[in-house]
């Protein structure tokens, strides 16, 4: 198997593509292309041409940026795939954003381990949303 990694964001076609084997939330073809257009940096990996893994961070480039859309092929999991996305992320936040800058994160709680090991903190406290 030959991965390949890019900071380049993928499609939109194939972003929802993954969204969807990843059992995440739709998003419509409008709202995704406006989110990779606007997103920090984006971390994808393929297996030759075709989108296994992605994430991407979203934010101000100066007091808060936020970590999304980690997802990895099924097919695909198992192999630190999530690990080193997220690690990729991390790593250009610290050379591209300012240090003050808060890097944050919504994870599942079955993730929770995975986002500790790499330096994320569980902090208490309600998650608003509106719809």
């Amino acid at each position: 198997m030959s991965l390949s990694w890019s900071d380049e964001a993928p499609a939109v076609g194939e972003y929802i593509e993954l969204r969807r084997i990843t059992g995440m939330e739709r998003r419509a073809p409008s709202a995704a292309a406006e989110g990779l257009r606007n997103s920090l940096h984006v971390v994808t990996v393929r297996e030759r041409a075709r989108l296994v893994g992605m994430g991407r961070l979203v934010g101000d480039r100066g007091c808060f940026a936020q970590v999304v859309d980690i997802a990895v092929d099924p097919e695909f999991r198992g192999q630190g795939l999530g690990t080193e996305i997220l690690q990729r992320l991390i790593d250009w936040s610290k050379a591209e954003l300012p240090a003050s800058c808060h890097v944050n994160l919504i994870a599942e709680p079955g993730a929770f381990a995975l986002y500790k090991k790499l330096g994320f903190e569980i902090r208490t406290g309600m998650e608003l949303s509106v719809s």
